[in-house]
């Protein structure tokens, strides 16, 4: 199935700005759903089919149509088609710490000065997946402040070094990465690991 962009004030252009607040704002401020329109919403979701930011609303502000439930039901439903009845988990590996933006809800924030900055070496990342493995990690998500260090060719060699770790009958069969955004050279570059 071809993604086709909804049509919306600021055209949807490869690596430039596509959300206009005040358009989405006005959606929000000014949809108004009744209890036909949000099961309308409900079911088009549950055929897996790409809601707009009109029909994203309607759910948004489906408050007082009593369908919460109605709802959270959906939204089960969805999950289940689409994943099964699983969770997967994912262990995290901090690799570094180190960041430049201040985010309050965050620890690596600069200005959270009783952080202790770390950022792993080679070894250390090394040892941690060794002992990921051994206790019977598959999975995991290595984990990266917002920092000019954590570049994309930087994160692509630790990924390098995840999957190069087998211990005994371990190894790691899947990295995801949590780390600032990335330019599509960037994200290019991890996806073939280097």
């Amino acid at each position: 199935m071809r993604f086709s962009p909804e049509k919306l004030n600021i055209p949807d252009q490869r690596m430039k700005p596509f959300i206009d607040p005040e358009e989405i704002w006005m959606l929000i401020k000014n949809t108004r759903p009744d209890k036909v329109r949000v099961r309308e919403v409900i079911s088009k979701s549950l055929d897996k089919k790409r809601l707009s930011l009109g029909e994203t609303a309607v759910l948004v502000n489906s408050v007082g149509t009593g369908l919460a439930d109605e709802i959270k039901q959906g939204a089960r439903e969805l999950k289940e088609k689409i994943y099964g009845n699983r969770i997967v988990l994912f262990a995290p590996l901090y690799v570094g710490n180190k960041c430049t933006n201040n985010c309050q809800y965050c620890g690596f924030r600069v200005s959270n000065r009783d952080a202790i900055r770390k950022t792993l070496t080679d070894d250390e990342i090394i040892k941690e997946v060794e002992a990921l493995e051994d206790n019977g990690q598959k999975r995991l998500i290595l984990v990266y402040g917002e920092h000019p260090d954590y570049s994309p060719e930087y994160i692509a060699h630790t990924v390098k070094i995840v999957y190069g770790v087998k211990k005994g009958h371990g190894e790691i069969r899947r990295v995801n990465i949590n780390a600032a955004p990335l330019s599509i050279e960037g994200s290019e570059l991890l996806e073939n690991r280097g």
